[in-house]
């Protein structure tokens, strides 16, 4: 087994922080730091919800239920009236004084009389802000490496709440407040981060420390690091919290909506703590898989399966290898974190070394089932049936594979598969056989005694899918004069489960992917191979038992055709699933009794791994798409997840091409159909999910626009266009991380204040070169930003251009 030590996460640690992907850019400096300033929301503290309005929708539903709030205002409209109230309020404060900050009752009084009870509302939200909110435990854990060093603490906030709100909610999360010495917000100082003002009253409260002394952590770009930088103070960008376009959690929500949005922060935290020792990018990219795809959906499979045994007083579980080397020592925490007492003892099995154990007699279904095995050849087939020395009989085909057998001549005119098929059901063959099939029962039936006690009590655990292993397992402790009385649980369970319970199997699967099951177990049994691939060891299926010198029964396992290099990415990827059981942990004990488990919702922690199997991203593809898959099951064959596949499958387009990958392993071997539409079309998926998402909206029109942006080499452009689709468009480039500093925007003049990390210029001065280029911008590059005036905007910026001997390049939207 996979062998991790179960880490207790827990914000007293003084070396967590250096686990933090940025956090650990401190290292090495922390004892040239005299003043510390944090960031509060989305840095010091994180919320067990999506995005900071929801917390709008829980005020709204405690509201209803204490009927302080309208009745026939949903929860969804009071947010929205909520985010429109706080921009009215921010709007009127800067006109009346000069700044927009607010206050809670400020924003309060914006909403519309009789619809609520306006104090009350108040108070509820702060109530909901502190039921949401936890302790980030890496930040944290600096906070009290510093203090231990006598370091000061400092916390600026850019936010409505006022600091005795502030200091209830940061109690209220477990933080001791005595390790604060002074806490700064916006709302009381008239003045945010952004401009550097609350900074700059920092310096005013500790006038002995120098600014380059002072390090201040956040998670905004132009409050967090601008602002600081205003007064030369030294930041670090905190960006476990803001999403951008290669997020996996971005592209779960374009598939899915919001995935897990209670566990979402932590999710991006646990991902964070990818500073390992001697961990590369590559693994990183693999940790963070294990921690966000991988981990969730095998902690919500342990969960599971500890429910089952609770439920029923069961002690003792089985996970099967290959895949126990993971999910035997999660198993084991799971237990640990449930405070349960369960013993996880491995089986090692597989289909082929329960194979000739479990056979009556050899005739021609079973047969005709070996000839049908994809890659096996000659040879293997006789060692399969345990009759190696019976090959010399064909020895000069023994390396050609059974399907090419099939179209090769022997001397007396048959093909060469029709004389093995005679061959074996000759009379002295048959009887060679049977006693190979005796042989492996007694060893595989003594094996189980051995190691288990009783053979006919086990109770298995397994990923899925169709129960072949549990089946084969009661027919030979049953033919061995055994009552089987086991128990099977699997993470998926096809249709055939449905078969074998009514034979008496007692097989339960956590998922279900045949007819009434869930769309996540569907595709996550179509497509198994590199779940199974990245929880294995370096070692293959079970092959077969032998008796060793002393009697004792010891299992064989195939051996792994694997380089380095993926044996490290899949314990990186290993290691990230187990470290996410810690953070798992963590937050059910920070928010003990509002958190559901994962087993409660088995649907919805299988939709990480859904996404990755049906819409990955096309680093996703290309990386599990490389993983080798050596299935075992009497052969060796070993073969990329995603095999090459010739052109002339693509000809036709990818939605043609995923239809064909419904055919048959012998026309199309499409392992994993999306994986592969995704390597020759990278966004095609994203872009069919974004569609429906929208609604057939404009969404696609701006990403294929930003995408042609991107792939011309440019990082900024200039945008131009007025309205809520510019500002639409300026946000999108922003989120796929293209530059726009500078809006034309022909109905707002230069006087008008920004709202964010740009400035309103006229085309006279672009054309003129009276701004400041970025780095990789085209001077006279303009973004469209118009679904209606496109002839007109370009042909306004032409007519601005003539005569100036520059030719303006324009990107604009296309169906």
């Amino acid at each position: 087994m996979l062998e991790v030590p179960y880490t207790i996460i827990s914000f007293t640690d003084l070396h967590l922080w250096k686990k933090d992907r940025f956090l650990s850019a401190l290292i090495g400096d922390i004892d040239a730091v005299a003043l510390l300033s944090l960031d509060i929301f989305d840095t010091l503290l994180f919320r067990t919800c999506a995005s900071p309005s929801d917390v709008f929708v829980l005020v709204a539903e405690k509201a209803h239920r204490i009927g302080c709030l309208k009745a026939s205002l949903s929860p969804a409209a009071f947010k929205e009236m909520r985010i429109r109230a706080e921009n009215n309020a921010r709007d009127r404060q800067s006109v009346l004084t000069g700044f927009g900050e607010v206050t809670l009752e400020i924003i309060y009084a914006e909403m519309p009389e009789g619809i609520c009870i306006k104090d009350k509302m108040a108070q509820i939200e702060v109530e909901i802000e502190a039921e949401v909110c936890y302790v980030n435990p890496h930040v944290a854990s600096l906070l009290a490496a510093c203090k231990s060093k006598q370091i000061p603490i400092a916390l600026l906030s850019d936010m409505y709440l006022s600091s005795e709100q502030l200091r209830w909610i940061l109690a209220s999360a477990g933080l001791d407040l005595s390790s604060v010495d002074t806490l700064l917000v916006s709302s009381e100082e008239h003045e945010g981060k952004s401009s550097g003002h609350l900074f700059a009253r920092l310096k005013e409260l500790y006038p002995q420390i120098e600014s380059h002394a002072i390090v201040h952590i956040g998670d905004n770009i132009a409050a967090d690091v601008e602002g600081a930088s205003k007064e030369g103070i030294r930041s670090v960008h905190y960006n476990v919290v803001p999403e951008y376009f290669e997020s996996l959690h971005h592209w779960e929500y374009v598939r899915h909506g919001h995935v897990l949005p209670e566990w979402k922060s932590l999710r991006k935290l646990a991902e964070a703590s990818d500073m390992t020792v001697g961990m590369g990018e590559l693994g990183r990219v693999f940790y963070n898989l294990g921690t966000s795809v991988i981990g969730p959906f095998l902690q919500a499979l342990c969960e599971w399966v500890i429910d089952q045994c609770v439920d029923e007083g069961i002690r003792t579980v089985h996970p099967l290898m290959r895949e126990a080397y993971l999910l035997a020592p999660m198993l084991e925490n799971a237990a640990r974190i449930r405070g349960i007492d369960l013993q996880i003892k491995p089986i090692y099995v597989s289909r082929q070394a329960t194979f000739l154990a479990g056979l009556e007699s050899f005739g021609d279904e079973e047969l005709a089932s070996l000839l049908g095995i994809h890659g096996l050849k000659l040879g293997e087939l006789f060692e399969v049936l345990d009759i190696s020395e019976e090959g010399v009989h064909f020895e000069a085909f023994l390396e050609e594979r059974i399907e090419n057998c099939k179209y090769i001549i022997g001397e007396n005119g048959s093909s060469i598969n029709d004389q093995v098929g005679a061959f074996l059901r000759s009379a002295s063959i048959q009887n060679k056989i049977l006693a190979s099939v005796q042989r492996h029962r007694q060893l595989f039936v003594s094996y189980l005694k051995q190691e288990f006690g009783s053979p006919e009590r086990l109770v298995t655990v397994d990923i899925g899918f169709h129960g072949t292993i549990q089946k084969s397992l009661e027919k030979i402790v049953s033919l061995a004069g055994h009552k089987p009385q086991m128990t099977h649980l699997l993470a998926v369970g096809a249709n055939r489960l449905d078969e074998l319970s009514m034979r008496g199997m007692d097989i339960r699967g956590m998922l279900r992917s045949g007819s009434g099951g869930s769309e996540e177990g569907k595709r996550i049994a179509r497509t198994p191979a590199f779940l199974e691939e990245l929880m294995m060891g370096d070692f293959g299926s079970t092959l077969r038992y032998a008796e060793g010198e002393l009697g004792q029964i010891r299992p064989f396992t195939a051996e792994l055709k694997r380089s380095d290099e993926e044996y490290a990415m899949k314990r990186a990827c290993q290691e990230g699933a187990m470290v996410f059981q810690s953070y798992y942990a963590y937050l059910l004990q920070q928010k003990e009794g509002r958190l559901q488990r994962a087993s409660l919702q088995p649907v919805e922690w299988s939709k990480p791994l859904h996404r990755v199997l049906d819409m990955p991203r096309p680093e996703e593809a290309r990386l599990l798409g490389d993983l080798t898959h050596q299935d075992n099951f009497c052969t060796e064959y070993i073969a990329p997840i995603c095999e090459d596949v010739a052109e002339e499958w693509f000809v036709q387009g990818p939605e043609a091409f995923l239809n064909c990958c419904n055919y048959g392993p012998s026309i199309l071997n499409a392992n994993w159909p999306q994986g592969l539409v995704t390597r020759r079309f990278p966004y095609y998926l994203y872009k069919f999910y974004l569609r429906l998402q929208d609604g057939f909206g404009s969404q696609v029109m701006l990403f294929e626009t930003i995408q042609r942006v991107k792939e011309d080499g440019l990082v900024a452009i200039h945008l131009y266009g007025t309205g809520a689709f510019a500002e639409q468009a300026l946000k999108m480039a922003w989120f796929h991380g293209l530059q726009i500093r500078y809006w034309i925007d022909p109905l707002v003049g230069l006087d008008a204040a920004p709202w964010g990390r740009f400035a309103y210029v006229t085309l006279e001065q672009v054309r003129d070169g009276g701004i400041e280029d970025e780095t990789g911008t085209a001077p006279h590059t303009f973004l469209i930003a118009t679904l209606s005036d496109m002839k007109e905007y370009k042909n306004h910026i032409l007519r601005v251009y003539q005569g100036s001997g520059v030719t303006p390049i324009f990107y604009e939207l296309r169906p």
